[in-house]
């Protein structure tokens, strides 16, 4: 019988937000942070996964985070080290507010099966014989061990695999002939399983993480929440922690060596994927962070460099608002060169200013009442999806690239995890304007990129904008920015 949350939380409860208790073990591509009880099963999860072909990506999937529970109350199961989120980008959280079934795509691959789902046609990139073999995963004792969040009734959380066991019934160990796909005929724990305590005394003084925060992570004066806040520092964000303080990580921001403030150990995680080895912060030039992977320039700009691009734009909106721009294409994997352009480009035609807004009423958008132009029943009204009365003025344009219509809000919501439909202005916040900007181009990015390698501005910019519209700004900032920014 299926354990509740609140059976899970008091059988877990010594792991709650411990993080020097957690265990750092192998998932796929990825290394998670679990309790270690839970190791076992987490190795059984990823033979499973594997023996189906399904690619995990590290960059949205995660174990451990000590936080509150999604739309509920107290801690979310994650904080005990027993809760998994898989490729959320391709596994969204829906909340559909009536039971129904999990949607499963019938294409072929687990790409096709992705593009169904930025579509809304299907709930997840999983299909359903590889869940039916996570959910077969028992104990020795017969008991299952998993529960996935596509099974849900009135929501659908396909991101999220939770142990449905005790510690206790964990201790029996994983049956073998359960887990498909694999090898050894016995999993052991302890040799998966390395303590993060250990794992941290073995590394350097000096490390760099990211920030892995999905709203930004708080820089604080101190180690405490009785600190104040100096700034929020967006999700993906290279910081290298010099020092730690129990749970916090004294944290430098430039690569000088230089106390910036302290940040939640939970929300950083060590940046193992660079290429190559990170010189020591001392070593490095100021405010010049190692680029993440081949080709990402993202670390190497500032808001200087940038600012050439804008001539006519204030310096303090671009410092205010450039690291959410590129926290968004960083998440995406839209660091190189040419996308750092597009996105930068897109800006300058859509908002100059460089801040998220609203669209104005003009004569393009309005005849009697604001954006009646956009309503449902008119001809561009239906191009951009709007179906209700008063979706014109509700789905107006909003953030550094304009999303505009119901159907973008809706398809945008899904990729980015933000329920946009329902509260339209969040599209003006800024670091989830970084992350719209982004999965636009996302969307579009074997396009962009094509009509940019053979420098066809035209098409790059209709590829945003569906027309012609700002593309002299566009054409500027794109030419500047080829001259200003690193190669």
């Amino acid at each position: 019988m299926a354990k509740n949350t609140a059976q899970l939380r008091k059988e877990w409860h010594e792991f709650e937000c411990n993080e020097s208790s957690m265990v750092v073990v192998p998932f796929g591509p990825d290394k998670i942070r679990v309790a270690p009880p839970s190791a076992e099963a987490f190795a059984a999860l990823g033979s499973v996964l594997a023996h189906h072909g399904y690619t995990i990506r590290t960059e949205d999937t995660d174990s451990y985070n000590c936080r509150p529970i999604t739309k509920g109350s107290g801690k979310s199961l994650h904080s005990y080290g027993i809760a998994l989120d898989v490729n959320w980008t391709t596994n969204p959280f829906l909340d559909h507010g009536t039971a129904r079934l999990v949607r499963f795509s019938s294409q072929p691959t687990q790409d096709s099966r992705a593009q169904d789902v930025r579509l809304g046609l299907a709930d997840t990139d999983m299909d359903p014989q590889m869940i039916d073999d996570v959910e077969k995963i028992s104990t020795k004792a017969g008991i299952r061990v998993f529960e996935w969040g596509g099974r849900w009734k009135t929501r659908k959380d396909c991101m999220h695999f939770e142990l449905d066991v005790s510690p206790d019934e964990l201790a029996a160990g994983i049956d073998p002939d359960t887990v498909v796909g694999r090898d050894a005929p016995e999993i052991v724990a302890a040799d998966l399983a390395m303590p993060l305590v250990a794992a941290a005394t073995a590394t350097p003084v000096s490390t760099m993480h990211l920030v892995i925060a999905r709203d930004g992570l708080r820089l604080r004066a101190g180690p405490s929440t009785q600190f104040d806040v100096t700034r929020l520092v967006p999700h993906g964000t290279r910081v290298y922690v010099i020092g730690r303080e129990a749970e916090w990580a004294l944290v430098d921001l430039q690569g000088d060596g230089k106390a910036d403030g302290f940040m939640s150990r939970a929300f950083l995680r060590a940046a193992e994927d660079l290429v190559g080895v990170a010189p020591a912060p001392s070593a490095l030039p100021a405010a010049v962070p190692v680029p993440l992977m081949g080709g990402d320039i993202t670390g190497l700009l500032g808001a200087e460099l940038v600012a050439k691009m804008f001539p006519v734009t204030k310096f303090s909106s671009i410092t205010s608002n450039l690291p959410f721009v590129l926290a968004g294409l960083r998440s995406r994997l839209l660091g190189d060169k040419p996308m750092v352009l597009m996105a930068l480009a897109t800006i300058r035609a859509e908002t100059e200013g460089f801040v998220p807004i609203d669209e104005g009423a003009s004569h393009f958008n309005t005849r009697a009442a604001p954006f009646d132009l956009y309503d449902a029943g008119t001809k561009i009204g239906f191009r951009l999806g709007n179906t209700q009365a008063g979706d014109g003025a509700r789905f107006k344009g909003r953030g550094y690239v304009q999303l505009t219509g119901r159907s973008n809000y809706t398809r945008i919501s899904k990729q980015i995890g933000v329920d946009l439909v329902a509260n339209p202005p969040l599209a003006n916040d800024p670091a989830t304007a970084g992350a719209i900007l982004a999965q636009f181009l996302k969307n579009a990015e074997g396009a962009v990129r094509s009509a940019l390698a053979n420098n066809d501005l035209v098409t790059a910019r209709r590829l945003v904008n569906g027309g012609s519209h700002g593309l002299d700004r566009f054409r500027d900032a794109y030419e500047r920015g080829q001259a200003a920014l690193p190669a």
